[in-house]
C-alpha cells in the first residue's frame, strides 16, 4: 500500500465527483451502497429516500464505513476509507433541499432544471450526516506498476 494522502490531497480528492460505498448492518447482516456525498471539511453529506432501507437501519445502527476509491488501472489506485456514526437528518426542509442540491451539482453539475435531475430533487429526501471517527488514505497512482506485474 502506498503513502497516505496529505489533507490536502484528501481535500482535493473527496471534492471530485467519484462514489462512496457506504457500508452498513442490521442483525449482522451488512449492506453496501453506492453513494453520491459532499465531504464539508468536517461531516460527509448522503442523501436517500425516507422508503429506502438506509433510514430505517441507521436508526437502528448509527455505525457505518465508507470507501471512496478509484483505480487508473492495474495497481495503480487511490483511497479514502472511514469508520464513524452516520445521523439520519429529516429537517428543516430548507437544510435538507440545499444539500441534496449541492451534492446533485456535483455530480450532475449547475444546470439541474432539466430532466431528471428536476424529478429526483423533488423526491422526498432525508440526509445522511456521517460523522468519521477514522479515516485511513493511500495513493499508489504514482507506483512503478510495470515492474510490479512483471513478478507475479
Amino acid at each position: 500500500m502506498g503513502a497516505g494522502m496529505s489533507r490536502a490531497a484528501r481535500e482535493a480528492f473527496l471534492s471530485r465527483p467519484v462514489i462512496a460505498r457506504l457500508a452498513t448492518s442490521r442483525d449482522d447482516h451488512p449492506r453496501v451502497l453506492p453513494m453520491w456525498f459532499l465531504w464539508d471539511g468536517t461531516h460527509v453529506w448522503m442523501e436517500t429516500n425516507p422508503s429506502f432501507p438506509n433510514a430505517r437501519i441507521l436508526r437502528t445502527n448509527p455505525y457505518a464505513a465508507l470507501t471512496i476509491d478509484e483505480t487508473l488501472g492495474g495497481l495503480r489506485f487511490r483511497a479514502i476509507t472511514m469508520r464513524g456514526l452516520i445521523e439520519v437528518i429529516d429537517g428543516p426542509e430548507e437544510l435538507i433541499r440545499g444539500t441534496v442540491r449541492r451534492i446533485y451539482e456535483k455530480y450532475l453539475g449547475p444546470d439541474l432544471a432539466r430532466e431528471p435531475a428536476q424529478a429526483m430533487l423533488m423526491a422526498p429526501h432525508l440526509l445522511l450526516r456521517f460523522t468519521p471517527t477514522r479515516t485511513v488514505s493511500w495513493d499508489d497512482t504514482d507506483s512503478d506498476v510495470a515492474g510490479i506485474q512483471g513478478r507475479f
